[in-house]
């Protein structure tokens, strides 16, 4: 029912075949009433199948239900509408995992020459958690390939499962093998001598896979056949991981990765450490043993967590465009960090510029895990500027590798099909790496920008506030130079014969002298303003300009899609016409040619808005302190403003008490019969006010209303010695009228007759006395208060009456 068309059993539909191998096929079918979808495996030759290999058939079944991790492909119940009937091989139902094996993945055109880091991460921890797990439950896999390695998506993560435990076996209590089984080019070496092994041919293969999927080869000349292979490798030494033919035609052992990968160093350097474990030729020597701990775990294992585990902080040194990788840890301080650049930058620490992708300054006492981010599949990346310069140029042009060096040297060569592929997939890994290189600095552009906007927002602020500050400030100084002009004037129009004070007026003159200085201060002010505003048209400018553009490196991103399409149709050519077929490699030398020369153009145009950039960032840096320098003096006018403007406040309730303390004396003597009153009613001569300072107290809080209230209390203190001098006028008039009606009286009144009489019959001495008595009470009536004349005036008049 496989081999055919497309077949339906109950609500289950056959999709397509996912693979086949030397005994099984796999086929995809999906429930169309649930949308369920499973990868049923199905022996196809189960009639010519040896006991041996119908006892191995049903092992893996069994296997397989009986495991439950999250790298083994989970294995599910077989549909009544699918399953077969009990004389036959039983099916394998599994979980479908939508992404394919890793074969499929290696094939993409972007992982010729290797994966990316953060794939060989979520790679070797899935891939190691399953085969540690596989060999707790004492199961060796013993065909772990690409192929038996799929991809299925959670959520945005890739997971790796293991698959096909077909040629998987439970160790024996010897834990010892010597079944000759899995696929040749990942096979341990004692496999091919037929000898005993144990769980290590695992780690032999699972290194090999590794390896390739960091480089795109297998390790160990992927292209000699199996026998000349055994041959000519187990010669290599413990710590080589990789061997090569060299121009000579002579096998080359390295003890590192070969070179392009797109692993960092740092991570490379782990990685090399690991792979001579993984590699080793002795099998009891491969792995490391067991930890001697606890756990008793292989240390081949334990070594890896630590090495996944590892917080790598890239950074991107855009001075010379060169990315840079460190380990930490937590308790590594940011100037550890920087200690570190300074050693291979050679820029000092005072002169590091340190941006996050964010465009924030990571805080220079904090830890310098502000400065990592979590893997993932997007790469992050920490920008070192130079404070003191400009953005700077590529001290030197990227490294073309070594098989791309001899087909640009000479287009026209005719290579082996395995040569020209290498070479061709060097060529797309050197075009994906000008192009990354060109995206790691336009992101360090972006980052710098958002620092400058950023820097810039605050800028423009603090501009603001020194300018809405100066304005009102000037008001305040405008009004309080009328106010004093108007308080100067009044002064001086009561000085004559009024209160005076020469400390006083000195020191309002004084402060009409200091409030005009502020016009310098504008002045300074308005020029930092022009200078501010210029600087903003230049952000803003730079905001506009094509760099500042999402898509900025259309050209580099073609070039690079059309090497992937010619490394494409070279790796499709058939087996039999890959002798005949030889081509050229001129196409592909001219798009390595184009991407260099459109890099380079991009790249100098982008360092020249990036110097634009960075000196827009130095000139902000510059003036913020002149804002701020500017803003503290205006506090200090406002505050100095305040002092005067309280100052004056308190001389005039000065003013106002020495005046009313001189005016009441009066007034109340001016109520009392036996009280003189002169003429002004207040003292002519000058007053010192440090006299009646102490019944001041500290004085009240200046504001415009006490202001007011202060003149109106001088309009009135003013009125009343205006009503005294009136009132004297009165007094005058009245002492007039009332010596002519005294005379009157004395003349011709009925109290004349009396009082001459009685006056006649007196002696002479009363006479004297009486006269006397008369005199006294004259002048007593001139000295009286109005109020106490003016009742005088009605007692007599009632006597008229």
């Amino acid at each position: 029912m496989f081999a055919g068309q497309q077949c339906k059993r109950g609500p289950w539909v056959e999709e397509k075949t996912l693979g086949s191998g030397g005994f099984g096929t796999v086929v995809l079918w999906k429930n169309e009433d649930t949308g369920d979808q499973i990868a049923l495996k199905r022996c196809r030759v189960q009639n010519e199948m040896t006991p041996k290999n119908r006892h191995r058939w049903q092992m893996e079944v069994d296997i397989m239900k009986r495991l439950h991790h999250d790298n083994v492909v989970v294995a599910l119940e077989v549909p009544p509408e699918l399953n077969v009937s009990k004389d036959e091989l039983p099916l394998l139902a599994m979980e479908y995992c939508s992404r394919g094996d890793l074969r499929k993945a290696l094939n993409l055109e972007e992982n010729c020459c290797g994966m990316q880091e953060y794939e060989i991460r979520c790679l070797t921890a899935g891939v190691a958690s399953a085969l540690e797990y596989l060999h707790n439950k004492r199961i060796i896999h013993r065909d772990l390939k690409p192929e038996n390695i799929v991809l299925q998506q959670v959520d945005d993560v890739i997971v790796y499962k293991l698959i096909d435990l077909g040629y998987a076996k439970e160790l024996d209590q010897g834990s010892i093998c010597t079944s000759f089984v899995g696929t040749l080019q990942y096979l341990a070496p004692e496999l091919f001598a037929s000898k005993q092994y144990s769980q290590t041919v695992d780690y032999w293969s699972f290194g090999t896979v590794v390896f390739e999927c960091i480089t795109g080869i297998r390790p160990f000349l992927p292209n000699v056949p199996p026998v000349q292979w055994h041959q000519k490798v187990c010669g290599k030494s413990p710590d080589d991981i990789c061997a090569f033919i060299d121009g000579n035609n002579d096998v080359q052992f390295s003890k590192h990765i070969q070179w392009p990968n797109h692993l960092c160093r740092t991570m490379k350097t782990y990685m090399e450490q690991w792979l001579r474990l993984m590699l080793r030729w002795d099998p009891r020597a491969r792995g490391g043993g067991l930890v001697p701990d606890n756990t008793g775990r292989p240390r081949c294992f334990v070594m890896l967590e630590h090495i996944l585990a590892l917080k790598i902080v890239h950074v991107l040194n855009v001075e010379s465009n060169q990315l840079l990788a460190y380990p930490l840890k937590e308790e590594n301080t940011l100037a550890y960090l920087q200690q570190l650049l300074e050693l291979e930058t050679k820029i000092p620490i005072a002169e590091q510029d340190i941006l996050l992708a964010s465009g924030i300054s990571p805080e220079p006492h904090q830890s310098s895990m502000q400065c990592w981010s979590e893997p993932s599949s997007e790469e992050w990346v920490v920008f070192l500027f130079r404070k003191a310069g400009s953005a700077g140029t590529p001290r030197r042009p990227k490294q073309l590798p070594h098989m791309l060096q001899c087909i640009v040297k000479e287009p026209k060569t005719l290579l082996p099909f395995n040569d020209q592929r290498t070479a061709w997939a060097q060529a797309v890994f050197f075009c994906q790496e000008q192009n990354k290189d060109l995206k790691r600095l336009i992101l360090s552009q972006r980052a710098a920008m958002l620092n400058l906007l950023r820097i810039n927002s605050n800028f423009a602020k603090l501009k603001a506030r020194m300018m809405n500050e100066m304005e009102k400030l000037m008001a305040r100084k405008d009004h309080f130079k009328e106010s004093l002009e108007f308080d100067i004037q009044q002064y001086n129009d009561q000085a004559n014969g009024g209160v005076t004070s020469e400390r006083m007026f000195s020191k309002w003159t004084k402060m009409g002298e200091d409030i005009e200085k502020y016009l310098q201060l504008k002045e300074r002010i308005s020029q930092v303003d022009q200078k501010s505003g210029a600087l903003m048209t230049k952000i803003v400018e730079l905001q506009k300009s094509p760099f500042g553009k999402s898509r900025q490196n259309e050209t580099l991103a073609e070039v690079e899609a059309r090497a992937k399409g010619l490394y494409q149709e070279l790796r499709q050519t058939p087996k039999e016409h890959r002798a005949s077929n030889m081509m050229e490699h001129t196409n592909m030398v001219q798009l390595v040619v184009r991407c260099v020369l459109d890099q380079e153009k991009a790249m100098t145009d982008l360092y020249v808005h990036l110097s634009k950039v960075m000196e827009c960032r130095q000139e902000l840096q510059r003036i913020i302190p002149e804002l701020q320098s500017c803003c503290e003096e205006i506090s200090a006018a406002g505050r100095q403003l305040t002092a005067h403007q309280r100052s004056r406040q308190q001389d005039i309730w000065m003013l106002v008490k020495v005046a009313l303390k001189q005016a009441k004396p009066r007034m109340s003597r001016s109520n009392s019969s036996n009280s003189p009153l002169n003429s002004s009613g207040l003292s002519t001569g000058p007053v010192s006010l440090s006299s009646v300072a102490s019944d001041l107290g500290s004085g009240s809080h200046v504001s415009l209303r006490l202001m007011e209230e202060s003149r109106l209390i001088n309009k009135g203190v003013k009125d009343v010695m205006s009503g005294l001098l009136k009132e004297q006028e009165d007094l005058c008039s009245l002492m007039t009228e009332m010596d002519e009606l005294n005379l009157d009286i004395l003349m011709t009144g009925p109290a004349t007759t009396s009082t001459i009489t009685t006056t006649a019959s007196m002696p002479s001495q009363s006479k004297s006395a009486l006269a006397i008595s008369n005199t006294a009470t004259h002048t007593t009536n001139v000295h009286m208060s109005p109020h106490n004349i003016w009742n005088a005036r009605i007692s007599t008049a009632g006597g008229n009456g």
